[in-house]
């Protein structure tokens, strides 16, 4: 689905006629461009090529927070440079600090190739047990504005973030750490929905078909990542790109043999029952998945989220359970206590306000950090 490297951009890329800035990007096309024929050469399909950059406070700090031209302009210069190097997929890094965020509101409306999230605190300690409401009501506006000047499509390039730490392949959460200012970071995600139908074709029980997935994706992922690695190493001198990993989250396509709906469908029906997802057993089905795909640390570098994604309008047979209301938006809160990622393209009503949609960070976010997992809450109003 995603090859994602980060890069480190500050104020001093944009002196000099933005000629560090267009370097940077040069390269990392270069590099991916690399990458990608490699995986061709070995029969993958790259379906996406993406740039993730460090967070907007750190390269747009030296302006006046009051001069919106000035931030608009630094969004257009890296745009345009996007453009010219034909990358539709760029994220701008996320953003933590409350000053900055119409800024990040202003630059998503720029142009369609940005993403970007509002990133909740970080709660490692595990003090907090909610994030703060204000804030969540700051993004919930966020969202409402993206819906009202971008249409249906503006919420697919945002979303709010909890516990979700750099090197996410997956947009619109992603950002890169800035701590290394010298080195890129490569990340990897998948579209492997596909692999639940391989893995749980004729088992008699749940716990195999959990068994079975583990080998699947094992034999499915080490390739993946000895490619990834070979190439980085080969090529550290030239592009300095140091591999940080793959996110393993089963993740659907477009097609029924694809979706993630259709292959726990299968699992639960083991016993001839004709459940649908939503019903009970379901929540035993997503932890068996998210159980193979954490067991995977002793084989793979695992980063991200390396959960089950439930995309509910990326999915066809999730989205025909929605449409069914074989399950509702708290069905979908309580997996996420076990999938370990969150709510994903969920359709809301249009009309639906600020609070109620800062009541469901609240919710989402208390669960992430109650958990210590990363979660994300991506809300589509319709």
């Amino acid at each position: 689905r995603a090859l994602t490297i980060g890069i480190t951009i500050s104020p001093d890329d944009f002196s000099n006629h933005n000629s560090s800035l267009y370097n940077k990007i040069k390269k990392s096309k270069e590099f991916l461009d690399y990458l990608e024929e490699n995986y061709i050469i070995k029969g993958y399909e790259v379906q996406t090529k993406r740039i993730s950059l460090n967070t907007i406070e750190e390269w747009l700090y030296d302006l006046d927070i009051s001069n919106i031209p000035e931030f608009l302009n630094r969004f257009v210069i890296i745009d345009n440079i996007l453009k010219e190097f034909s990358i539709s997929f760029c994220s701008l890094g996320g953003c933590s600090d409350r000053r900055f965020y119409s800024i990040l509101l202003q630059g998503l409306k720029i142009s369609n190739n940005f993403s970007g999230s509002i990133r909740f605190n970080n709660n490692s300690s595990q003090s907090l047990i909610s994030p703060d409401y204000e804030l969540c009501l700051e993004a919930a506006k966020i969202s409402i504005d993206l819906f009202k000047s971008c249409g249906n499509l503006g919420n697919f390039r945002f979303c709010a973030s909890f516990n979700c730490d750099s090197n996410i392949p997956y947009f619109p959460a992603s950002f890169h750490k800035s701590n290394v200012i010298s080195t890129n970071s490569l990340t990897i995600g998948l579209e492997n929905g596909d692999l639940l139908f391989l893995a749980f074709n004729g088992v008699d029980s749940i716990n195999e078909g959990r068994d079975n997935l583990y080998e699947v994706l094992k034999q499915a992922l080490v390739p993946v990542q000895i490619i990834a690695k070979t190439v980085c190493e080969e090529s550290k001198i030239e592009y300095a790109v140091n591999y940080a990993g793959i996110d393993s989250s089963i993740n659907p396509g477009l097609s029924i043999v694809d979706s993630v709906g259709d292959g726990i469908e299968n699992l639960l029906n083991i016993n001839n029952i004709n459940s649908k997802f939503g019903s009970f057993g379901t929540l035993a089905v997503v932890s068996a998945i998210t159980s193979a795909i954490k067991s995977l640390k002793s084989d793979i570098d695992l980063i991200g989220y390396s959960g089950l994604m439930l995309p509910v309008m990326e999915d066809l047979i999730l989205s025909e359970r929605a449409t069914d209301n074989a399950y509702s938006l708290r069905d979908l809160l309580l997996f996420s206590s076990v999938c370990g990622v969150g709510l994903d393209t969920v359709p809301v009503p249009g009309n639906i306000t600020k609070e109620q949609l800062a009541n469901v960070y609240i919710e989402i976010g208390a669960l992430a950090y109650r958990l210590n997992k990363p979660l994300s809450c991506r809300l589509l109003p319709l």
